[in-house]
This record gives structure tokens, sequence and C-alpha cells, in this order.
């Protein structure tokens, strides 16, 4: 009788290599040829380089559009600047235009600056030689030949200054111009004012120690303010003074207009002595001090009346030329010489003058204007 036995359990080793026999079986089963898995693991494959594809064209995308998106917005800021630039520009234009045009028709800017400018540099060193006066014939030479460069043909060439008269010496000191007034192309009045100081001895009596009256010779200076108004003509070969300083005194809006005459000289003697008397007793007036408000009762408007108020003295009359208005009757043209005196520095100069008169009544005449000669130019 057999004796019942447990069956005996495997040792380690023989189960370790049991479980790899079966391993090798299964790897070996796994590796046979299957279609049904292979069509779906080629199908698992398509469809994941579908979404690689997918997931790179979108990314590629993504960035063409943020590289679009940058590019556009520098465009649109750049053309910003370009429009806001040509924008001002544009208005720069239309300003400079705008002032242009207000230039040209402001009635003070139609003459260039430059050449008043020149204008007034030219009137300022003429006006150093007219007012620079010293006694003596070299001198005078000297003074001569320093004025031709500045006086048009024809005019004296000492500029109205009586050098037979010449109590001392006069020197320049500096000038200032007030204003330069435009009459046409060519010609402008230019009023200038001007410092001097005059130089002349003088004698001064004192006594001495005993009591005795002694007289000594001393040189005495004193100093000076001008007004000249001289009228000054250009052209492209340069600049010329066209008639003698006249002496003024500075008013608020002062006009000053010159036309030339071109009506028949007067034959009428007893007209002629009329009107001369009357000239003289203007000047003597318009020159006094103390006595401009008696120079309305000369003028027609006495909102014209004039008066140097003692800036300048009346010495004597001139030549006085009489012409008749054939188109007013009674109306007169006049132009006179008149020679005048500085009280400071006793230098005498003479001066034209040109009137328009208006006879009222037997040796009885009104001023309608009172202006410079008005010199024609060849």
């Amino acid at each position: 009788m057999r004796k019942w036995q447990k069956k005996k359990k495997p040792t380690p080793n023989e189960s370790s290599e049991g479980i790899k026999e079966k391993v090798k079986d299964k790897v070996s089963t796994s590796k046979k040829y299957m279609p049904n898995l292979l069509k779906k693991d080629e199908k698992q494959k398509e469809k994941d380089q579908v979404i690689i594809k997918r997931a790179s064209m979108k990314r590629s995308t993504a960035t063409t559009i943020g590289r679009v998106f940058m590019i556009g917005s520098i465009v649109i800021v750049a053309l910003g600047v370009f429009s806001a630039f040509r924008h001002n520009l544009v208005l720069s234009d239309l300003e400079d235009q705008v002032s242009a045009q207000q230039q040209d028709n402001s009635p003070d800017n139609n003459r260039n600056t430059q050449n008043i400018a020149s204008t007034e540099y030219f009137t300022a060193q003429f006006i150093r030689h007219y007012t620079s006066i010293e006694p003596g014939e070299d001198k005078q030479k000297e003074r001569e030949e320093a004025l031709q460069s500045f006086l048009a043909t024809g005019l004296d060439k000492d500029a109205g200054i009586d050098y037979a008269n010449i109590p001392g010496s006069q020197r320049y000191d500096s000038s200032d111009v007030v204003s330069v007034k435009q009459k046409d192309d060519h010609i402008s009045d230019v009023s200038i004012k001007v410092h001097v100081t005059s130089m002349k001895e003088v004698e001064k009596k004192s006594k001495d120690k005993d009591g005795k009256e002694k007289v000594e010779k001393k040189n005495e200076e004193k100093q000076a303010t001008l007004y000249y108004l001289v009228r000054v003509y250009e052209d492209k070969n340069g600049y010329s003074v066209i008639g003698l300083p006249q002496p003024y005194m500075p008013k608020q809006n002062q006009q000053v207009t010159v036309s030339e005459n071109e009506e028949n000289k007067n034959t009428n003697a007893a007209v002629n002595n009329e009107v001369r008397s009357f000239l003289e007793s203007f000047f003597k007036t318009y020159t006094a001090k103390d006595r401009s408000d008696e120079t309305k009762f000369f003028f027609k408007d006495s909102a014209k009346a004039q008066s140097l108020n003692g800036l300048m003295n009346y010495v004597s009359m001139g030549d006085v030329s009489v012409y008749e208005k054939k188109s007013n009757k009674g109306q007169y043209i006049v132009r006179c010489s008149v020679k005048l005196e500085q009280p400071v520095t006793g230098i005498q100069s003479n001066h034209n003058y040109e009137f328009s008169l208006q006879q009222d009544g037997q040796d009885k005449f009104e001023i309608l204007t009172m202006k410079p000669v008005s010199y024609e130019i060849n």
C-alpha cells in the first residue's frame, strides 16, 4: 500500500524557470504577424501625424499673425508721424504765406528793410559832415570835398552853411534817425535828431587884486540838440541828398509832403512884393520863441500851423519866386530862400521852402501848405 504523500513543491529555481518559459512563449506569440493589429497601429500613427501637423501649423500661423500685427503697428505709427510732420509743414507754409502777404500789404513794409537801413546810414554819415563846422579856408575846403560824395549836383557845395559869419566851431557828437518816410520809389524824407557841441572864444571881464579890470579870452563850449529833415534820392547807383537840410521842431503825427511845381512864374511886381512882405512877417513869428500860437493866424487851416519856437532865429529873406496857379485864381506857389541862425552856436545857414498861398484881399494872404522845396530829378 502506497502512503499518501503531499505533492512536492517546486524549488525556487524551478519556479523562476517556469515563469521565464511562459514569458518567452507570450513574447514569441506577440511577435507573430497579426493584420488587424497592424492596421490599427498604422491608423493611430496617421492620427498622430495629423495632430502633430495641425499643432505645427497653428504655431506657424500664430507667429505669422503676430508678426503681421507688429509690422502693421509700426507702419501705422510711421504713417501717423509722417502725416503729422507733413501737416506741420503745410501749416508752416501757410503761416509763412499769410505772413508774407500781410507784410506785402502793409504800407510800412512796402520798402525793403535793408534799403531803409542803408538810407538811415547814408543820412547819418551826411549829417556828420554837415554839422562838423570849423572856421578857416582849409577846413571849409575839407568839408566841401567830404560833402561832394553826398550832395546832388547843383546844390550849394557848403550845403547852405554861411562861412562868412562863423563865430566859432561846431562838433558833431551823435545822431538818431527819427523816421524814414518814402515819397515814391526813389525819394525818402529822413527826419534826424543831432547832438552837437559849439565852441567859440568869448571875453570874460574880471578884476585883479588892485581892482583893475582885466579881460580874458576863454573857449566856451555848449551842447545843442538839432532836428533836420533830409531828402534822399535812391537808385541802383546809390544815394544822393537832393535838397538842403530843413530844420524842424518834431511834433506828434507830423506829415511832410512835397510836390513838384510846374506853374508859370508870376510877373506882377506888386504881388511879388506883397508876398515877400507877408513871408518876412511869417518867418519872424515862425522862428520866435513862445510865439507858436500866433502862427495859426497865417494859415487858412490853423491845424496845419507850424513853428520852430526858438529852435532857430530868423536872419533874412533871400530870393522869392512867385508862380500863379491858372486853375485857381488868387492862388500862388511860392519858393523862397531863408537864412536862419542857430541860437546856441550862432551858425547861420540857408534853407529853401515852398508855399501854397491864397490871396484874401489886398496885401493879405493865407498859407494853404508849407513844404520843403521839391527839385526836379534829371
